[in-house]
């Protein structure tokens, strides 16, 4: 179900996870949400394309593999206003999904209002969590070139991100501490 993601991976995300809510980028099977909810227990959204048919596909992967109630799904394109006002997701993963170097400023766009507007949920507060919360940890498996996959980081690092890389090809994205 969950190929993209190996063991060294599970681990990294199952440290850092932390009881406070996820967002799943460009989840459109909801394989990985399912996963992740079924595995440990996570409060996940799912987030894709504003494409009906991805929230169907999605929300028939949920009754398939006994995901009740259908997981939460926030219909968005990356660099379009996100539809919400006051992200509260401690945690935003993405596995595969820097394919089109074009779209990189768009994706960073959408990280920036996300975890530069992130609200603390009450049941965090006091939290001692792992991860620089709001965090965004990233995985690929795909091969994309050295050059394009600069791009990517460069884009974070002028947008105000730290980049920090935590194991083979798995990254966290926060805010900078400066």
């Amino acid at each position: 179900m969950v190929e993209a993601y190996d063991s060294d991976e599970l681990r990294i995300f199952d440290n850092m996870y932390d009881e406070g809510g996820a967002l799943g980028l460009q989840f459109g099977t909801g394989a990985l949400a399912i996963f992740l909810q079924k595995t440990f227990d996570v409060d996940i959204t799912t987030s894709d394309f504003d494409d009906e048919e991805v929230e169907e596909n999605i929300a028939h992967n949920c009754r398939a593999n006994g995901v009740s109630p259908v997981l939460p799904h926030i219909r968005h394109s990356w660099g379009d206003k996100f539809p919400t006002s006051d992200p509260d997701w401690d945690l935003i993963i993405a596995s595969d999904i820097l394919l089109y170097v074009k779209q990189y400023p768009n994706l960073i766009k959408t990280l920036s209002y996300l975890l530069k507007s992130y609200k603390i949920r009450d049941k965090k507060t006091g939290s001692e969590a792992q991860a620089p919360w709001p965090a965004f940890l990233m995985s690929w498996r795909r091969r994309i070139g050295k050059e394009d996959e600069a791009v990517f980081f460069s884009g974070c690092e002028d947008a105000g991100f730290a980049v920090e890389h935590l194991g083979s090809r798995v990254y966290c994205i926060s805010l900078s501490k400066t």
